[in-house]
């Protein structure tokens, strides 16, 4: 998923490193004209398509360097392949702060790869961590203060996923699908305090674990429960596999997924159009990706990457770059980590276009995103709904 460009650019970046100086106004990762960002995801892996954010936010980095760079400096970019792995994410955040000594992290597609590393963020609390897109609730909340999450939270796409399911005309039996790991968890527990709010109950719940090949057992147990729609909460690989047995099994139940996924990426992966019919899926930006409003930015992400795909998932990870940029501006020449925390924490009401409503920072609340909607094909073409389209 990375390009050789990219790859060329950040072998050269590697080797670009500067020795920090004992200057009492520069700080860790900051030279007079350098500020080293770390950034991880998996660039390799059957995850591998969480590198489609982290080539948006380096891209939203290169364009500002060719630019001028922020207050005389240029951003250098440091970035380790984590491959949603816990084990490797430890590594490569131990490699990007004692060895590389950066200033900032901007990382992390994987929940569990990010709740895996809190520990260690916790134990350098000066270190400032911007989420790239993992989503799970507990990533920042409890409120931790050097972790900021510019993306709508599992709890955010959980209330969005059962609102929409139940708008559809006569819809009260809800069956969920899904991993049981950390991400997995994080969206069950509130999608079901939700619906329990609604007095309803889910008519089935059935696993389907990272990894698996076949999903025929819970295929036919939803298929018996006989559900108005399916809130699917699986990372792309298990989703396709669940998308093509539905298919195949007769399941007619629209499919409502989380955020993990790109709707582009899914309908390439099944490859079966009736499959994917009635996929639903939460969408993060503020419009279609065809929109005049987006041109800005798919133009920065081809100026960097001009070989690699561009999907839904290409740019959830330029808010967050982009309000990194705007607390490096703000916080001056004079840099230093507590005045670039105290400038996020300023952010109210962020909104460069892209993501799918205001990010807005405080001191007590990290959890940037509060809304979003949903995107579908129809008629071959991605479109943006907040209820489901009764008429297909």
């Amino acid at each position: 998923m990375l390009s050789k460009s990219l790859r060329h650019g950040l072998a050269v970046a590697a080797l670009a490193l500067l020795p920090l100086t004992s200057h009492a106004a520069e700080t860790t990762g900051v030279t007079k004209d350098t500020i080293r960002i770390g950034m991880f995801g998996p660039l390799t892996g059957p995850t591998a398509v969480g590198s489609l954010p982290l080539l948006g936010a380096t891209a939203i980095y290169k364009n500002v360097n060719d630019n001028g760079g922020i207050n005389g400096r240029k951003i250098e970019v440091l970035v380790e392949d984590d491959a949603c792995d816990p084990n490797k994410t430890i590594a490569a955040t131990k490699k990007l702060i004692s060895q590389d000594q950066v200033f900032m992290i901007h990382g992390g597609w994987c929940s569990g790869t990010v709740m895996a590393i809190k520990p260690e963020l916790k134990n350098h609390a000066d270190l400032p961590f911007m989420v790239l897109g993992a989503a799970s609730t507990a990533i920042s909340s409890p409120f931790q203060a050097n972790i900021f999450h510019p993306v709508a939270t599992t709890a955010t796409v959980a209330n969005s996923m059962v609102d929409f399911a139940l708008s559809k005309p006569g819809a009260k039996r809800i069956a969920i699908i899904s991993h049981s790991d950390e991400w997995g968890k994080s969206h069950i527990e509130p999608a079901i305090a939700a619906l329990k709010a609604k007095g309803i109950e889910p008519v089935e719940t059935v696993y389907l674990e990272r990894g698996s090949t076949d999903a025929t057992s819970q295929l036919l147990r939803l298929r018996a429960a006989k559900p108005d729609a399916v809130l699917a909460i699986l990372y792309p690989p298990e989703l396709t596999i669940y998308l093509r047995d539905a298919n195949k099994y007769g399941i007619k139940a629209p499919t409502v997924a989380t955020q993990g996924v790109s709707l582009e990426d899914m309908v390439k992966r099944v490859g079966n159009p009736a499959a994917t019919k009635e996929l639903y899926v939460f969408y993060p930006l503020s419009a279609t990706l065809d929109a005049e409003g987006f041109k800005k930015w798919k133009d920065i992400y081809a100026a960097a990457h001009p070989k690699d795909p561009v999907e839904t998932l290409s740019f959830m990870g330029m808010t967050g770059a982009l309000a990194v940029v705007q607390a490096l501006k703000n916080a001056g020449p004079d840099l230093t980590r507590e005045k670039f925390i105290a400038e996020l924490n300023k952010l109210k009401d962020f909104d460069p276009g892209i993501q799918s409503g205001p990010l807005t920072f405080t001191q007590q609340d990290h959890a940037g995103i509060k809304q979003g909607k949903m995107i579908y094909m129809k008629d071959g073409k991605p479109t943006i709904v907040s209820n489901y389209p009764s008429a297909l």
